[in-house]
């Protein structure tokens, strides 16, 4: 595996011994803590992390998360260990959804969306009459009306796409402004 694709990002160049030692020192006492009063070594952590100039990202996402078993394997990976990724956890399969409701659902979503392109559209300043600028919306929150797991079944058909945050979008936008 190519270092600039590691789990942790690039490997930073020379470590000084010493900020080794305190890494080591600090994630054992991270390890060693209850996990509700951890948040002051968490932050030392953080702070000796970025001294050993370890991507900022990784170290976000390890602080964020307070992941304990991740923090070991940084800590193996500075040292010069090669750590493998952690296999994904499978998507636990959804409650099976009638075709009805989807097809229910999927007229709502088209709705939204047209609506929200209309009203983004009659705005001052985007009309054609000014500067002619089209709508920019491709994506919008699912609406409420259906549960999560509908519009995950909806995904799962290949109907729409997730797009992260909540937000989805049609695969195929076939929905006209007219």
């Amino acid at each position: 595996m190519s270092d600039a694709h590691a789990r942790f990002g690039k490997r930073p160049g020379s470590i000084a011994p010493q900020v080794l030692a305190e890494v080591a020192k600090q994630a054992g006492a991270v390890a060693a803590s209850d996990a509700a009063a951890a948040g002051p070594q968490w932050g030392a952590m953080h702070k000796l992390l970025l001294k050993a100039k370890v991507d900022p990202n990784a170290i976000m996402k390890l602080v964020a998360n307070r992941d304990a078993a991740g923090l070991a394997d940084m800590v193996r990976w500075l040292h010069g260990e090669e750590v493998a990724a952690p296999e994904p956890e499978p998507e636990p399969a959804g409650p099976e959804v009638d075709i009805e409701t989807q097809r229910a659902a999927i007229r709502v979503f088209r709705k939204r969306l047209r609506y929200a392109r209309l009203d983004a559209e009659s705005r001052l300043g985007v009309g054609p009459m000014s500067s002619g600028k089209k709508n920019e919306i491709d994506a919008i929150e699912a609406p409420r009306e259906y549960p999560m797991s509908v519009w995950r079944a909806l995904v799962a058909a290949g109907r729409l796409k997730s797009v992260g945050g909540g937000f989805f979008a049609l695969v195929v936008d076939d929905v006209s402004d007219d």
